[in-house]
């Protein structure tokens, strides 16, 4: 629970220095956000919502040096066991030569009603982009529900296929080093489009878990619309 501690620090400290910051008349500052329905949340692979529907929202204040601080939600089904996600992200993303970006940052997980041990934690993220490919890595030093330390590596790819539509192709590993018997991969391929304002989009994900009702393959859709 040391980074757990540290990034709490850390965190504090750097809303601080974001508020700061963005509320400086040199620096200008763009809200953005959004509101999603999606037929089943899956995070990584796995239902979070008992393979049900879920509403999804987030909220980001970024400024014009790449600082970003967000905020973003959704609902869950741990079989009674909580209802409600609320993460909170602070970070960095831009430019770092012709062609290439990055994003770096941290997140915490949050589950307000969730009775589950561990189910707050943080994570730090961090990914380089070439173009529309994309490779990234994020690290908790207790993830979820107490699971001890854990890294999530992953590569995407997005190709336009017309100006209204595009195709996204991810795959994940999810490696849990106290537990290599968990380790399990992620992939997925998701089509979007926007009509009439609305984004739109339909994905196909699945896992290399085995008899696991929460992690086969599925088709997911979406629906959501930005402000």
């Amino acid at each position: 629970m040391k980074l757990a501690k540290t990034l709490s620090v850390v965190t504090c400290s750097s809303l601080l220095f974001t508020l700061s910051a963005l509320s400086s008349k040199a620096e200008a500052v763009e809200v953005s956000g959004d509101l999603t329905f999606v037929s089943d949340y899956a995070f990584r692979g796995i239902s979070q919502t008992d393979e049900a529907a879920a509403i999804q929202g987030g909220l980001t204040l970024a400024g014009d040096s790449g600082f970003y601080l967000s905020v973003w939600g959704s609902s869950v089904d741990f079989g009674g066991q909580g209802t409600l996600e609320l993460d909170v992200l602070f970070g960095w993303s831009g430019d770092i030569a012709e062609d290439w970006s990055a994003d770096v940052g941290i997140m915490r997980y949050g589950y307000p009603n969730t009775e589950i041990a561990g189910s707050n934690f943080w994570e730090l993220y961090g990914s380089v982009s070439y173009k529309d490919i994309t490779l990234g890595l994020n690290y908790s030093d207790d993830f979820y529900a107490n699971t001890g330390t854990y890294y999530y590596i992953y590569a995407g790819y997005s190709l336009a296929l017309t100006e209204q539509l595009s195709v996204d192709f991810h795959i994940g590993q999810n490696e849990f080093s106290d537990d290599s018997s968990a380790s399990y991969l992620d992939y997925g391929v998701t089509l979007s489009t926007e009509v009439l304002g609305l984004g739109l989009s339909l994905a196909y994900i699945d896992t290399d878990i085995k008899e696991c009702t929460l992690c086969d393959s599925r088709v997911i859709f979406g629906v959501s619309k930005g402000f």
